[in-house]
């Protein structure tokens, strides 16, 4: 299989102005150096994307915030989350509701990040992302017993590197290329880069045709890892 070319772009998006919370992930395969990340204030993020971006162009965008497919804000909830808020995900990888306060600052950002991306990379595909159900879903049912909100991304991501399934989707999106991908991504230790890279894997499933989508045309889809790579519970739910 040639190595895909394309350059995604990974944000795991944040709100705040005076901390760093936003996490960005460039996946550029075949380049020397074929994972760049960084860790930003939000109203530093589209500079550090471009920075990152290296003028590449740009295939497509993962961003771990609500997206509706016309850009356009909504006050709703939607179908996505409420899919993903029922048995048996809601233990395991439940969304926050678009509607709610943190809901709305998320879309916000994200919208924001999606439209200035658009704009200056016209051809790029936009996917919703949301990393703790990417991982999750990899993952047997019993894989776990209950984990706390604020550990689940770090707790998940660790066990997917452990068992070699999130290597082995490395492996499915970029084939030739995906070895030093692969250990790049192994090596990533703060959490919001992690997060940002779950989003560019995300972004470059989608761009493949091979996410796994949840959501309807109206409001949005939160895609997840191809759909042989899900775990029977999550497969069997969907």
């Amino acid at each position: 299989m040639s190595p895909p070319r394309e350059v995604v772009l990974g944000f795991d998006v944040g709100f705040s102005r005076k901390r760093p919370s936003t996490g960005l992930c460039v996946i550029a395969p075949g380049d020397a150096e074929p994972v760049r990340c960084a860790h930003v204030r939000a109203e530093e993020a589209l500079a550090a994307a471009r920075a990152l971006l290296r003028e590449s162009p740009l295939a497509a965008v993962g961003l771990d915030g609500p997206v509706r497919p016309d850009l356009q804000l909504t006050k709703l909830g939607r179908e996505c989350e409420r899919r993903l808020g029922r048995a048996p995900f809601h233990l395991r990888c439940k969304p926050g509701s678009t509607k709610a306060p943190l809901g709305q600052r998320l879309h916000a950002e994200a919208t924001r990040l999606a439209r200035a991306l658009v704009a200056s990379h016209p051809e790029v595909r936009v996917f919703e992302a949301f990393p703790n159900a990417f991982l999750r879903t990899l993952l047997a049912a019993d894989a776990f017993g209950r984990v706390l909100r604020r550990s689940k991304s770090q707790v998940y991501w660790e066990r997917c590197m452990s068992d070699g399934i999130l290597t082995r989707v490395i492996a499915a999106l970029y084939g030739a290329a995906s070895a030093p991908i692969a250990a790049r991504l192994t090596a990533l230790t703060q959490r919001d880069e992690r997060a940002a890279a779950v989003c560019a894997l995300t972004a470059q499933a989608g761009a493949l045709g091979l996410d796994t989508r949840i959501g309807d045309p109206e409001d949005g889809w939160i895609s997840l890892a191809p759909r042989r790579f899900l775990a029977d519970w999550a497969r069997e739910a969907l």
